[in-house]
């Protein structure tokens, strides 16, 4: 999907400083339904809600919503780790984690758990686009986590901040990590290596072998 794609529906609040520009309406909350979002690169996700007297918002980030009337309002760094990565965007629940609970620690060292409700993942676009960002660089590419926290926020965060409650398998996020995961810098294919051809008998052969090559035969077909 390009800049805009549908989420599960999310009923909630919108808070009313968001509608006003931040100059007034602190205090106020509308109920809202949010259908869809924007992913352009340099901002955060931006969500897109229709309100209960049927008016259509775009583009809100996600520190403008709240679970109920009431809920203090955090920082939106504290919400969210980064901005969108590329304008090609999927959005996906996966099954597997699905309503689990999640935790992570915020830019404050605050410890916020919430419900996982689906994942943001970011490509870029096709060959004849510009690749101007880092999501396909094994290093950086960042994936979010949309989360329903506790307090009754809304949150976006990678899966190197998240931990996972799971009954299932007894998993605990206060417990001491298995191992010190460290970040991938690799780029996993098995056609970039000039140590084997595929050995057709004639041309255009449906069933083929693969041959490895020795040492002068690699040399010669890398020329």
């Amino acid at each position: 999907m390009y800049l805009n794609a549908n989420i599960p529906i999310i009923e909630c609040y919108v808070r009313g400083n968001y509608l006003r520009d931040q100059k007034d309406s602190f205090d106020k909350y509308f109920g809202c339904a949010i259908f869809g979002f924007s992913s352009i690169p340099n901002q955060v996700p931006l969500f897109h809600f229709m309100m209960e007297d049927g008016g259509l918002w775009w583009r809100a980030p996600i520190s403008a919503f709240c679970k109920e009337p009431g809920v203090k309002e955090l920082p939106l760094n504290e919400l969210v780790m980064w901005d969108s990565f590329s304008y090609n965007v999927s959005v996906t629940t996966f099954y597997e984690i699905a309503g689990n609970k999640m935790q992570y620690i915020s830019r404050r060292k605050v410890k916020r758990v919430g419900t996982y409700l689906f994942t943001i993942d970011w490509a870029p676009g096709d060959f004849n686009e510009l690749d101007f960002g880092y999501s396909q660089h094994p290093d950086q590419h960042k994936c979010g986590h949309v989360l329903e926290l506790d307090d009754g926020n809304y949150a976006i965060q990678p899966n190197n901040r998240l931990r996972v409650f799971d009954a299932s398998t007894g998993s605990d996020p206060n417990e001491k990590p298995l191992i010190n995961r460290l970040v991938n810098n690799r780029r996993w294919t098995v056609e970039t290596s000039s140590k084997w051809i595929t050995d057709e008998h004639e041309e255009g052969s449906y069933d083929y072998h693969f041959k490895e090559l020795n040492d002068g035969e690699e040399e010669k077909h890398s020329k």
